[in-house]
């Protein structure tokens, strides 16, 4: 055993006060986010896509170059209040959607429509549009005057793809610093088996495409969305919006299908040619704070979107996976600094089995998980079902008492674990965890293979590394030590490989 792992003299941690005092960043009050372009100050890792020339996780571009992700430019233009255009902030007036449309009909590129403190009704929907209460027009801005304190306040409930805020098609935009909630007065979303919870809007804010023509150059920031069905906020088939100093809780329905989502940033389900002008990169969730006590996922990768960035994010709950890519070819994302504190499933996720209605199975190749905090999570991170070529480093992995693993792998071939700090747990908790995958319905079914686990730091952990199946496996350089049950256990079939010393 002295080839796996090196044993370092007992000392005492504790940790749990951690989990304790990161549960205390949950509050209403969202983090403000960055007005100027988001780059990636990280050192980008290699990595095989098999997607064009794209080579490299994260904010580069198709040569692995780290891009700034352009943000849209300030209002300098006209200051237009709703107010002055009919809409009345008091509670319960009759409708203030048609005032708040009127005043972006009335700007011009440049300009901004600023709420002032209140409550505007919106019960009326825009005549090109039944399903939405707001349309966006390029180059101006929608703007409240405080996150709390300017309310926008829908009637929908439960119409299908009914949207509070679409987006399709729009450039240089931005949205911030309200509420958006609605009059549904029904239970919220806790049962994730369940399809006939909802209520209130599909969407919070929806951003995506007009015949074909993608958003760009969005940002939404600091605002407070709730009591929606589907996604707080969806963006789709776009490329440079940033999503920073959300706060996002409350969805009525958790079930199968696509409710409560937090964020969701998709691709399109048939296309996946990254030169395509619809193509999905360059998104960027950060600095968003997430209460998943009603949250299916908190933040969701679905299709083939690729390079973009999900980082210092705080995630406290979730019904399942907190920031799961789904298991639909998302490829060379980034996902790195997230804090995510006590989910009922994977802290992070890669690869999704689905449901009878949507199938799916493994995520693209080239994703990096780097540098989060996760607590207390029924897994740490979980990779599955053929997801390729992921690498997994410098996480840190606090464990509960009904945690179960901090990593584990199953079919995910080409997955490195390296410099990741594990702790916690008790009883048939594993740190790190290789097992055969079942599949699903005979999707994605298979062994570990060419996975490497190389200078993690296992300590106070109830058991260390766990290997049930694989092949072409190699364990070097792990410190693993105060271990309450066993340090390593590996199957009898399975042949481990060992780097030299």
């Amino acid at each position: 055993m002295k080839g796996f792992v090196q044993k370092r003299r007992r000392g005492q941690t504790q940790f749990w006060w951690i989990a304790i005092g990161l549960a205390v960043l949950l509050s209403a009050c969202a983090v403000k986010g960055p007005d100027q372009s988001v780059g990636n100050d990280n050192a980008v890792e290699p990595a095989t896509s098999g997607q064009g020339d794209w080579q490299v996780p994260g904010l580069v571009d198709q040569s692995g170059k780290p891009i700034d992700v352009p943000m849209p430019i300030p209002a300098t233009g006209k200051t237009l209040d709703v107010t002055d255009f009919g809409a009345d902030p008091s509670p319960d007036s009759l409708d203030d959607a048609k005032a708040i449309r009127a005043a972006l009909e009335a700007a011009e590129p440049g300009d901004e429509v600023v709420l002032p403190a209140g409550t505007y009704d919106l019960r009326s929907t825009d005549p090109a549009d039944e399903s939405a209460n707001i349309v966006l027009r390029n180059g101006v801005d929608l703007r409240g005057e405080d996150q709390e304190r300017t309310v926008l306040l829908t009637s929908f409930d439960g119409e299908d793809d009914s949207r509070v805020i679409r987006g399709s098609g729009v450039h240089d935009v931005i949205v911030a610093d309200f509420t958006i909630t609605s009059r549904h007065n029904g239970p919220l979303g806790e049962n994730p088996d369940d399809g006939n919870m909802g209520g209130g809007p599909m969407y919070g804010v929806y951003i995506g495409t007009d015949k074909g023509q993608p958003s760009s150059q969005v940002l939404v920031k600091n605002l407070s969305i709730s009591m929606f069905e589907r996604h707080g906020i969806s963006v789709k088939a776009s490329r440079e919006v940033t999503l920073s100093g959300n706060y996002i809780s409350g969805a009525t329905a958790v079930g199968p299908g696509g409710q409560g989502y937090g964020i969701a940033i998709e691709g399109s389900r048939d296309q996946h040619d990254p030169d395509a002008i619809n193509d999905s990169r360059h998104n960027v969730v950060i600095d968003n704070t997430f209460d998943g006590r009603h949250l299916r996922h908190a933040i969701l990768l679905q299709f083939p979107t690729h390079n973009n960035l999900v980082a210092d994010n705080t995630i406290v709950g979730s019904h399942l996976d907190a920031i799961d890519l789904h298991g639909e070819g998302e490829y060379l994302n980034e996902i790195r600094d997230n804090t995510i504190v006590g989910g009922q499933r994977a802290g992070i996720a890669l690869g999704n089995s689905g449901g009878s209605k949507n199938k799916h199975d493994a995520s693209g190749s080239g994703n990096w998980v780097h540098s989060n905090t996760l607590i207390g999570n029924r897994q740490g991170i979980l990779v599955i079902l053929g997801t390729p070529d992921t690498l997994i480093e410098n996480n840190n992995i606090f464990a509960r008492e009904d945690s179960k693993a901090g990593i584990e792998v199953r079919n995910a071939p080409g997955t490195k674990l390296q410099r990741n700090h594990i702790t916690g747990g008790s009883d048939g908790f594993w740190a790190i965890r290789l097992s055969e995958d079942s599949g699903n319905g005979g999707r994605g079914n298979g062994i570990p293979r060419g996975i490497q686990i190389e200078s993690n730091v296992i300590r106070n952990s109830a058991n260390g590394i766990r290997i049930d199946a694989g092949d072409d496996l190699n364990v070097v350089d792990n410190i693993v030590n105060e271990i309450d049950g066993e340090e390593l256990k590996v199957a009898n079939e399975v042949k481990v490989k060992q780097f030299a010393q």
